[in-house]
């Protein structure tokens, strides 16, 4: 259970500090990918811990997490319109654990 937020800081701290020489040797797309991938796992992990526990909140912040690094990627490349897809897709998914986690009274 102590590992939870440790592991947790030490993706966050993988997904923010990126060494200069890689952050010229990748585009913004695999620097994107890369986070995401990281993030598949903390989010599979928890959607796991979920079900087991009912731990939502963690669910729900890692969603958020990954919301907001597609937005942020989305928004310096509009280009990108599988990504604005994708987007649509996560905030409904986000949306829904959020009415989870208030409660049934939301839904």
């Amino acid at each position: 259970m102590r590992a939870l937020p440790q592991l947790m800081a030490l993706a966050i701290s993988l997904i923010t500090l990126t060494l200069p020489s890689q952050a010229l040797a990748e585009t913004n797309r695999q620097a994107y990918n890369n986070k995401m991938t990281l993030l598949q796992v903390l989010l599979d992990g928890a959607k796991e811990r979920a079900s087991d526990t009912g731990d939502l909140e963690t669910l729900c912040m890692l969603m958020s997490i990954g919301n907001d690094v597609t937005s942020r990627y989305s928004q310096l490349n509009p280009e990108d319109l599988q990504v604005k897809d994708r987007l649509g897709a996560m905030r409904n998914d986000l949306s829904l654990c959020l009415a989870l986690l208030d409660g049934p009274r939301s839904l």
